[in-house]
């Protein structure tokens, strides 16, 4: 299917880091903290939102990155004219120019093996997957971390009204695990490239944090 995905890229007056993702997050939930709004941040007045996060927030070379998906795409019409500046953690930074565009992409179940690397960390595993995973040997990792991926995209296909009809099919190549601290917490993140038989746009995240920036991958051609 085509899936419809607003893409807004700003520039700032010095170029941002990537480590700067959560207050990023946290500076547009703070400046558009409405109820109607609650794509922002995946909560609502009943608690969190069980859900793939339609906007997600990224820094990708320098800039700041938002990705509104399906219903994402008017909340953040809505507001990404109002951003002219940035404050994360304490510095603020004036937005001197980007892009907002509109674009429909590809996605579901493709007839050949697609190539993707990661471009930020991949958080695959919860506490529970991760005790096993320790337990592991080499090749008994990779499967588990196959199996997980499989099951990350058939979860995005479900909240994005997707459904997988045929067998996906997922070969880990060189990833690396790497620590990852994130508001004071250390967990385990991958970096490296995957194949899948699965159209994934640029720039989506998969796994968990999703709306906090891990997980995005690039098509590797």
């Amino acid at each position: 299917m085509e899936l419809p995905i607003l893409m807004c890229r700003l520039k700032t007056n010095e170029p941002l880091k990537k480590s700067q993702t959560p207050y990023l997050r946290g500076y547009i939930l703070n400046e558009f903290n409405k109820e109607d709004y609650k794509e922002l941040h995946n909560h609502s007045n009943n608690g969190f939102i069980y859900t793939y996060p339609k906007i997600q927030y990224k820094i990708i070379g320098g800039d700041a990155v938002l990705i509104g998906i399906k219903e994402g795409i008017n909340i953040l019409g809505e507001i990404v004219l109002d951003i002219k500046k940035l404050e994360l953690n304490h510095k603020v930074y004036t937005v001197t120019g980007g892009y907002v565009k509109v674009v429909f992409e590809e996605f579901g179940v493709s007839d050949e093996m697609k190539r993707y690397k990661f471009i930020s960390p991949w958080v695959a595993l919860n506490e529970k997957n991760y005790l096993k995973y320790k337990e592991l040997d080499e090749d008994g990792r990779k499967n588990l971390l196959e199996k997980i991926l499989i099951g990350n995209v058939l979860s995005m296909s479900k909240y994005l009204d997707y459904t997988v009809e045929e067998k996906l099919i997922v070969e880990i190549l060189d990833v690396e695990s790497l620590i990852v601290r994130y508001k004071g917490n250390k967990f385990i993140g991958f970096k490296g490239e995957f194949e899948i038989n699965f159209d994934i746009p640029n720039y989506l995240g998969i796994g968990r944090k999703v709306s906090k920036g891990f997980g995005s991958v690039v098509k590797v051609k």
